[in-house]
């Protein structure tokens, strides 16, 4: 894939709009000139009204497919979050994003989006979150982005965080998933990605012991634990905050035992400001 200096990208909010008064858009927009990137903000940004949303879902979609046309546009890159971005889902046109491939970025509740457009195109997408460059390990995620998008290294693969095992010592599969409460939303529909060979991804942001067991309970009951390859588990962040038992470690051995599937575990991707970018969609060997 293509490096970004010297490029175009855009910026969008396809879940709930972003805050009139937060400067976060503006610092992103600043730092990408900084570093040769010129940014292009999508009418859909900041939510109208007395609303949660930034467009209703026909726009926020339009201005979305707009991005993938737009042959100037080299990366695309959510900077939203919440509860709504399913909601654009039936007014996408997978087929025009199939002949337009182009890196679409973002977290939490784009899981949905990530997710719905592999599994509908085939395109890979990435869980990053564009915001952390002004957030509170700037330093460290701006040094992250320079290696990913304006150097060599081939981010459509590259895997920068540290792992560990809580059962076995391989796993190799196309990689999907996201937020846990979020991607279970695809259950049921046209956009989950069919779990065979694949590997899991599960982090989230809210949601104590009872809550996330609930979730894979429900993620076991729709087959993906029985057919996928293995789990890449994320950080719970409330659990680990409010330190819940049982550990989400301990709920997902569990919940894993009956299949011996392989289960390995960072600390670097999730909701965190200085979690680092994971490829959805694509082969990956651990």
């Amino acid at each position: 894939m293509e490096k970004l200096v010297g490029k175009t990208v855009g910026l969008i909010a396809c879940s709930d709009g972003r805050d009139h008064d937060s400067s976060v858009v503006s610092e992103v927009m600043e730092l990408f000139s900084e570093m040769g990137i010129t940014s292009v903000l999508a009418s859909t940004i900041y939510h109208r009204g007395n609303t949660p949303f930034s467009g209703s879902s026909e726009e926020r979609a339009c201005q979305l497919m707009k991005f993938f046309k737009d042959e100037k546009i080299a990366a695309i890159f959510d900077i939203s979050g919440g509860n709504s971005a399913n909601h654009i889902l039936p007014y996408l046109d997978y087929a025009v994003i199939r002949e337009n491939p182009k890196p679409f970025l973002g977290i939490s509740d784009l899981s949905v989006i990530l997710n719905a457009i592999y599994a509908r195109s085939t395109v890979p997408t990435f869980h990053y979150q564009v915001a952390n460059l002004v957030g509170e390990h700037a330093l460290e995620q701006r040094h992250l982005f320079r290696k990913l998008f304006l150097h060599d290294s081939d981010y459509a693969t590259c895997m920068t965080f540290d792992y560990s095992w809580l059962r076995g010592k391989e796993m190799t599969g196309v990689l999907v998933g996201g937020n846990l409460r979020c991607f279970l939303k695809l259950a049921g529909t046209l956009y989950m990605p069919d779990p065979t060979n694949k590997i899991v991804f599960l982090e989230s942001l809210g949601g104590r012991s009872s809550l996330i067991a609930s979730l894979l309970s429900q993620l076991d009951q729709i087959g993906y634990f029985e057919h996928c390859n293995g789990v890449l588990l994320g950080t719970f962040t409330q659990m680990v905050v409010e330190k819940q038992e049982p550990s989400i470690e301990e709920l997902v051995f569990k919940m894993t035992q009956k299949y011996q599937l392989p289960v390995a575990v960072t600390n670097q991707l999730g909701h965190g400001d200085d979690t680092h970018c994971l490829p959805i969609g694509t082969t990956l060997s651990f």
